[in-house]
């Protein structure tokens, strides 16, 4: 730039003159050639730019093709392992609850039984006076009318007292049974009790099966819909993989600070144990030790997990025997255990570095107080050291169950992560497409105005030239207007 400037700056003005309009003149005569190349240079680049545009397009839609396969995937298994937990829970209550059924239909009937038979019991009453007793009445009437008839009065009065003496004795015969009939009733409440409360637990029962019922309905209803592939299935698939995969990474990180707090736990005795000098690219071998100690205990953890089939990361696990998955549970909960205790010693022995350098630092600076302070509550920061070097690794075993759902939702999260990109670069690329066409219009606008002296000099030659011509060929159309053919006039 710097010698184009001076060369520039060396020219006369007459000199540089001459070149400027040497130059317009070139490219004048060079400017449908100037033309072609720009229109073709930005054409090449406009369509590499939509071809480039289609491909991530095309590459989206089967980018969300794949993640709608996969996701409908994951949730299908999702209902089929709920619907498979509904229908064992359902078998169970049925077993458990409605499998004494029978019995309970016999207690019902022999209830029924027992009342049906103390109501007829309770419907019996005394037997009716005798008949002659209406005719003692009738006597014993005459007698106190004073009509006189040949009976005696003695046996009159004697029947009479026999005839109230029994009536007394029905009375009282009919009070007994009623007392006795008031106290069958009264006892049939205990049966009725016990009648309603069966009856009621079965209709528990039924409605609990009712409910479940109903659950494995909606089970079923959302397995339809995935299975035809719904956009309402699709979105709230979606949705609940979002949801889990958020919870899922918080947890996750949270588990990352958990053990980020256990390797600074026991990084200072690994240091004692190994050695601190030593150092593999960079790093010292006793954080690497407090690192691999960590990773064996989430190892165990994750296989702790799968041979209880909590997880399912490993699926070689949980279709073993049983007796070999209790084998490989057994395994890795005595490794956590003694992983577990390891991690309290180093604590302890953590602890014990600690205070000695305390010690160490109280004495190079001559101070007694930290001496003094060296055995107030000392054993708080030990028990609680302890108690998390052997808390955290157990803890650390749960971490299996986000890192497993954040597996399982990353993909399909990341996946229309990727797919957003691709569609906003597309998006991006058929902008630029568009814009370089523009751009190559701006290029040639911006020529044609370098020459546009020669240019409107070339128009004005043209108008000039073609202006008599044009207006001859108007006067002709104009003044002949008599037709060659005759006939064609009369017609």
């Amino acid at each position: 730039m710097n010698s184009f400037a001076n060369l520039v700056s060396s020219l006369s003005p007459l000199t540089l003159f001459i070149v400027v309009i040497g130059a317009i003149v070139v490219l004048f005569l060079a400017r449908e050639s100037a033309h072609a190349a720009i229109n073709s240079l930005f054409r090449a680049v406009y369509r590499s730019l939509r071809l480039a545009a289609t491909s991530l397009r095309q590459a989206a839609n089967q980018l969300r093709s794949r993640n709608r396969d996969v996701l409908l995937h994951h949730g299908r298994l999702q209902v089929e392992h709920d619907l498979a937990k509904e229908f064992a829970e359902i078998s169970s209550f049925v077993q458990r609850d409605l499998g004494g059924y029978p019995h309970i239909q016999n207690q019902i009937q022999q209830q029924i039984t027992l009342i049906q038979d103390d109501y007829e019991r309770s419907g019996q009453v005394a037997a009716p006076l005798p008949e002659w007793v209406e005719a003692v009445e009738a006597v014993a009437k005459l007698r106190k009318q004073g009509s006189t008839t040949n009976i005696n009065t003695s046996i009159l009065e004697q029947i009479h007292n026999a005839a109230e003496l029994q009536h007394k004795e029905n009375l009282k015969q009919v009070r007994e049974l009623s007392t006795e009939r008031h106290k069958i009733l009264r006892g049939m409440t205990a049966s009725w009790r016990k009648l309603v409360g069966s009856v009621d637990s079965t209709g528990a029962s039924l409605k609990e099966i009712v409910r479940r019922s109903e659950r494995i309905d909606s089970h079923m209803q959302s397995f339809n819909a995935i299975v035809d592939a719904t956009p309402a299935a699709e979105r709230a698939l979606f949705s609940s993989a979002l949801c889990q995969f958020a919870i899922a990474a918080l947890v996750t990180a949270i588990a990352i600070g958990g053990a980020f707090f256990n390797f600074h736990l026991i990084a200072l005795p690994m240091s004692e144990m190994v050695g601190s000098l030593h150092r593999v690219a960079g790093i010292r071998v006793a954080d690497i030790a407090a690192l691999v100690i960590i990773c064996l205990e989430v190892t165990a953890g994750i296989f702790l997990l799968e041979s209880l089939r909590i997880t399912r990361l490993f699926p070689l696990i949980g279709s073993m025997d049983n007796r070999m998955r209790r084998l490989i549970m057994a395994g890795a909960a005595a490794t956590l255990i003694i992983l577990a205790g390891t991690e309290a010693a180093l604590a302890f022995m953590r602890d014990q570095i600690a205070g000695d350098m305390a010690s160490l630092r109280a004495s190079l600076a001559g101070g007694e107080t930290l001496a003094a302070q060296e055995g107030i509550n000392s054993w708080i920061p030990l028990g609680a050291n302890m108690i998390l070097g052997f808390v955290l690794p157990l803890a650390l075993t749960m971490a299996a169950i986000p890192l497993e759902y954040l597996l399982q939702t990353g993909r399909s999260v990341f996946g229309s992560l990727l797919e957003w990109g691709l569609r906003t670069l597309a998006t991006v690329i058929r902008m630029l497409a568009g814009i370089s066409m523009q751009i190559s219009k701006l290029i040639i606008a911006l020529y044609d105005l370098v020459i546009a002296l020669p240019i409107w000099i070339e128009a004005s030659i043209k108008k000039m030239h073609f202006s008599p011509k044009q207006n001859t060929d108007a006067e002709w159309h104009t003044h002949d207007t008599t037709p060659a053919n005759p006939l064609s006039a009369k017609e």
